[in-house]
């Protein structure tokens, strides 16, 4: 006979199992807008990218470049996500990051973790914890981002995230995988 603990063990595996359409978020997307940013080497205002697209029920690639004047940066790589419950997924995911900040360059590597929170259909948050190493230095910040839907596959986007790289976001994203909100 099984007991409670070897059920709810098995409901925890499907649930990290998931191919993924039941319960899944959209994760291809391209977004963009205005960036303001302070990180110790820029204090300025520009641009920012950034993307992400499904190569398999629960990873994605994912990149984002950002342009405030004197300071030019991008990042590469992957997220791996799964369902914690209808609305709710959390991720975690690597990156290749590489800066320019006018005389000098450099590559390093960055990790991410947080969760993403759908809710009344129109509104998601995302909160997610960032680690950035870069010009021998490990910056740790916080990120919450959130969207408002204004049209099927359209979200006006904005975010503030805090701690050694500081930002404020907004802009659009437009959706185009086969998940929907």
């Amino acid at each position: 006979m099984t007991g409670h603990g070897g059920r709810w063990s098995r409901v925890a595996f499907a649930a990290l199992a998931l191919p993924g359409a039941a319960l899944a978020m959209d994760y291809s997307y391209v977004e963009g807008g205005f960036i303001a940013r302070d990180n110790g080497l820029a204090d300025d205002s520009g641009l920012r990218i950034a993307g992400s697209g499904a190569v398999h029920p629960q990873v994605a690639l994912i990149g984002e470049f950002t342009d405030t004047g004197d300071f030019e940066q991008f990042s590469g790589g992957a997220v791996y996500h799964a369902p914690l419950a209808r609305g709710l997924d959390w991720l975690a995911g690597a990156t290749l990051e590489h800066a320019d900040a006018g005389r000098a360059d450099d590559t390093g590597y960055g990790l991410r973790a947080g969760l993403r929170w759908q809710f009344a259909k129109a509104f998601e948050l995302a909160p997610e914890l960032r680690y950035v190493d870069l010009f021998d230095s490990g910056d740790t910040s916080l990120r919450i981002a959130g969207l408002f839907r204004v049209a099927p596959r359209l979200d006006l986007q904005a975010a503030l995230q805090g701690g050694d790289d500081d930002r404020f976001e907004a802009g659009v994203r437009y959706s185009f995988g086969v998940a929907a909100r």
